[in-house]
């Protein structure tokens, strides 16, 4: 890697700065998690890029990291750099094309081949672990560092991403041990499963090809429904996995499979749920089938499977609890700030509220905008404090009303990398969706 020999004249304050590999993936921002809780002192700098595997992560726990952007080194003095999950030079050039006027200590914290580190200068560290966040974790017990569920989550995600969730050859003991450690911290694997996208390969790959070209979706009481009709020539041992790849790659909130064979007049009907409020055995032991909540099946003999189907359709409309909408989680009694606030005095409710972001309204109590921490740094670096709000806010905000399905909410905080969403009515606000809400519900196993 290109060195720059620093002048000696620079008087700025020394940061000491951690960062991973180029397009972060789960892995890399879980490690960079424990980084943050082992050297509390290191700022975090996010790449401009972020694997697609890793975006939901990031997005929904963004807050955690306090992440600099690499643009924000220029002109700073780094005395200290952690690299995490990579100990190649490419894939970290774009923090050391910012900074400049130093001669850091570099310390590698990685998984992979450390021979092959071509950063100079650098001392490595950590071995043939599974994970770059089995090493950290293995500092963090050995410290007796306490997690947060949430940043316990953040951590097995990207074990469980990096392994296979523990079944790669390359899986040793302290995975184990530090996915265990994680796991005593409140760690949710209902929302890792979430965040990790789940590929297999079966025999059956004729029948998935079939019920991905004939599946079909409803709202049904709110809820996502997905269903297939397929008819067989016989019976097809191992269609449970199938359903199940079905399920991961169109993500409903449920899935209603429906196998007929003609000539013996049989029809396998097999279920999977994401969402408590549709509780599959509760639905089909109507029907004399078996499971539990999440999954349940059913066969039944002697059916006409065309009319047993559209019957079904007309059971779910009556059966199905309504989905949970915005208006069931939010926040009600939501802190805002007026637009005409100074940023200083804002700064300091945001502190004593312990917040990272509030709505702003205007005079007739309707929002006009969104405030962050991020926005207080941009005015506090250009010596505007005594500026208006309204100056700093973010103003083009993205609000919505009650009735608004989980779903929904989700595909909002997304595509809009939001952490917070209003909601109104008639364009006064009433509460507020935040990260946090949605991500309780999440762990709930949404309801």
């Amino acid at each position: 890697m290109d060195c720059i020999d620093p002048p000696k004249s620079v008087q700025s304050i020394p940061m000491n700065i951690a960062f991973g590999h180029s397009n972060m993936d789960i892995d890399c921002l879980g490690s960079l998690l424990l980084v943050k809780k082992l050297f509390p002192d290191y700022r975090l700098v996010k790449s401009n890029l972020i694997h697609p595997a890793a975006r939901k992560l990031y997005t929904l726990y963004q807050d955690y990291f306090d992440f600099l952007n690499p643009e924000e080194l220029q002109g700073e003095r780094i005395d200290h750099i952690i690299i995490v999950d990579t100990c190649t030079a490419h894939r970290v050039k774009e923090y050391f094309n910012h900074i400049k006027h130093s001669d850091p200590m570099i310390r590698i914290m990685d998984h992979h081949n450390l021979e092959s580190c071509d950063i100079l200068g650098a001392a490595v560290e950590g071995g043939p672990y599974g994970a770059t966040v089995s090493y950290l974790g293995k500092l963090a017990m050995t410290q007796g560092i306490a997690l947060r569920p949430e940043e316990a989550t953040i951590a097995l995600a990207g074990i469980y991403a990096d392994t296979g969730r523990l079944t790669y050859e390359n899986v040793c003991r302290a995975d184990y041990e530090v996915a265990a450690y994680l796991l005593d911290m409140g760690a949710s694997l209902r929302l890792v499963k979430s965040f990790l996208e789940n590929i297999i390969e079966d025999d059956q790959i004729l029948i998935l090809n079939q019920l991905l070209l004939v599946a079909s979706t409803s709202n049904i009481q709110g809820h996502r429904i997905l269903l297939s009709y397929l008819e067989l020539e016989d019976q097809v041992e191992g269609l449970a996995p199938v359903v199940e790849k079905v399920m991961d790659v169109e993500n409903p909130d449920a899935y209603f499979a429906f196998f007929f064979i003609p000539k013996k007049k049989t029809l396998l009907l097999i279920a999977r749920s994401r969402r408590a409020r549709i509780d599959l055995h509760e639905l089909l032991y109507v029907y004399g089938g078996g499971g539990h909540q999440a999954a349940a099946a059913v066969t039944l003999k002697h059916q006409d499977g065309p009319g047993f189907y559209t019957q079904f359709l007309a059971y779910l409309e009556g059966s199905l609890k309504p989905a949970i909408r915005a208006k069931d989680i939010m926040t009600r009694n939501v802190h805002t700030i007026r637009d005409n606030l100074s940023l200083l005095d804002a700064a300091l409710f945001l502190e004593s509220k312990d917040l990272t972001g509030v709505p702003v309204v205007n005079d007739q109590g309707k929002v006009s905008g969104f405030l962050s921490l991020r926005d207080i740094m941009k005015g506090r670096k250009a010596a505007q404090m005594h500026s208006p709000v309204k100056a700093y806010m973010t103003k083009n905000v993205v609000v919505s009303e009650g009735h608004l399905t989980m779903r929904e909410v989700e595909r909002i905080f997304y595509k809009h990398h939001i952490a917070h969403l209003p909601i109104v009515e008639e364009g006064r606000l009433v509460g507020v969706v935040t990260q946090w809400d949605y991500l309780q519900y999440k762990k709930a196993s949404a309801q």
